[in-house]
């Protein structure tokens, strides 16, 4: 695979594995524990690049290498494999990847891996608050903070839309571009990446329609207390407007009313909860959690929004 990183901040060439380990630890790489022989010769380089919030660094060490990444900060890695092997053991699992494969690390994992002389690598990471308030703004749905991926490996496309936007924000002069700009490429990007990578996530068709500021501004305050008894007097103090204001913002944006909208979130957050929480047992645990005190009521609500009834979902997901 070969992309063209033909614009960067920072090129090194000819490096030791120390300085290289220096680099990506510095540049919030996590910290890096390359094992050089004494007898092998500088050999290693590196390009780095900052674009808006999300970093991308392209090396190759140019010697066997073994790699004990720790202290990694709170962020994805997405690691794309351009040329030799990496074996990586995450967590409990434990893959080789050749060129083209590609992995995401989660945020604050420790992971090793042991990659041949010949091994030639691309990150990206990005922040996991821009990645997590992204999902949002893309009207993805979770439970789970961090958002969870699948361990398995996957083959980077070569064409598409993931690999051109990549392959453009390695070529791209970012003082050119507008913040706003900036901003707008990684967003499409992570939600590409969301896209792509099976994860323990849910894309709802309802709930992200509007893009008037107080539906934003109100959907994340719901999503960051999905649990609570949220009342319209709270929602419309937030938006520092009336309660009829807001049910006539509700009504033009949304066709729904303000509780009903908050219903829909929480019956999207119980879909996805049920639908990826291994620790979940029954129906019952997820509806109280989400404020539905009424069961035969909360079942024939999720059924009517989500399309099946709750056991139904729990079923699916133990089988």
């Amino acid at each position: 695979m070969k992309f063209d990183f033909s614009i960067f901040d920072l090129q090194i060439e000819d490096a030791s594995a120390q300085t290289l380990a220096g680099l990506l630890l510095n540049k919030g790489f996590g910290k890096h524990h390359l094992v050089q022989s004494a007898h092998h010769k500088k050999t290693a380089a590196l390009r780095y690049k900052e674009f808006g919030p999300l970093s991308i660094i392209e090396y190759a060490a140019g010697v066997p290498t073994h790699i004990s990444s720790s202290k990694l900060p709170d962020a994805y890695f997405l690691h794309v494999i351009l040329a030799g092997r990496s074996t990586v053991q995450n967590h409990d699992s434990k893959h080789t990847l050749k060129s083209n494969d590609s992995i995401v690390i989660m945020p604050k994992a420790h992971f090793i891996s042991n990659d041949s002389a010949d091994c030639k690598k691309l990150i990206v990471k990005i922040p996991a608050d821009f990645f997590h308030q992204t999902a949002r703004e893309f009207g993805y749905v979770s439970t789970l903070n961090p958002i969870q991926f699948d361990t398995k490996v996957n083959q980077f496309p070569t064409f598409g839309p993931l690999f051109n936007l990549l392959n453009d924000m390695l070529q791209q002069d970012k003082t050119e571009l507008y913040e706003r700009a900036l901003i707008y490429y990684c967003r499409l990007l992570s939600s590409a990446i969301l896209h792509m990578f099976n994860s323990h996530i849910y894309q709802n068709s309802t709930s992200n329609e509007s893009l008037h500021r107080h539906i934003g501004r109100i959907r994340n305050y719901v999503l960051d207390n999905i649990t609570t008894d949220i009342t319209i007097d709270e929602l419309a103090s937030l938006c520092e407007i009336s309660r009829k204001s807001l049910y006539n913002l509700f009504e033009r944006e949304t066709g729904l009313t303000p509780s009903a909208y908050v219903r829909s979130l929480k019956l999207e957050s119980a879909y996805a909860e049920l639908k990826s929480n291994e620790h979940i047992k029954n129906v019952t645990q997820v509806a109280l959690k989400y404020g539905f005190t009424n069961l035969g009521r909360f079942s024939a609500q999720y059924r009517e929004q989500i399309g099946e009834l709750p056991s139904q979902t729990l079923r699916e997901f133990s089988n």
